[in-house]
């Protein structure tokens, strides 16, 4: 890995941890109240518009993930042009609502378990489960906020 500032490396272990949190508590409540019974499950059948939302549910988890690419991309390639002092607020804010963004994935499988529950288990528990997998695999790296801190135009993505 390369080396990073100070403020840099510290903001970055508090985003992942701050982040990596909010992706992974949320779904383990989430699980917790849906597989020990606390939480009702929905005894409608996900047909006509109960399916729709499903399928509205799954196109928001997508283009939360579109927009997050399209976002770091445009942050990561301008990341060189924001002042040494503001780069650790600016990662910190962006991993943060990142993290945010992918955390709905866990919302809309509680809520798709209120509706549908009982008879849509595999996909609430896929809704449950995308949020810490997006974090992982779409909030950038300290390598990458480093390596576009000193980038030129286009180089850091």
């Amino acid at each position: 890995m390369t080396d990073a500032p100070g403020s840099l490396s510290s903001s970055y272990r508090l985003a992942r941890l701050a982040g990596f949190g909010m992706c992974v508590g949320t779904p383990v409540l989430i699980g917790a109240l849906v597989l020990s019974g606390l939480v009702p499950a929905g005894e409608n059948r996900p047909e006509g518009s109960l399916l729709q939302i499903g399928h509205a549910f799954t196109g928001l988890v997508f283009l939360s993930a579109a927009w997050v690419l399209w976002r770091r991309g445009v942050v990561l390639g301008a990341f060189h042009r924001v002042p040494e002092s503001q780069r650790p607020r600016v990662l910190l804010r962006e991993s943060l609502l990142y993290s945010a963004l992918f955390e709905l994935s866990s919302f809309y499988g509680l809520v798709y378990w209120l509706l549908v529950g009982r008879y849509a288990l595999r996909h609430v528990l896929g809704f449950i489960l995308l949020a810490p997998l997006l974090f992982l695999a779409f909030v950038p790296r300290l390598d990458r906020w480093v390596r576009a801190s000193s980038a030129g135009p286009g180089e850091a993505t």
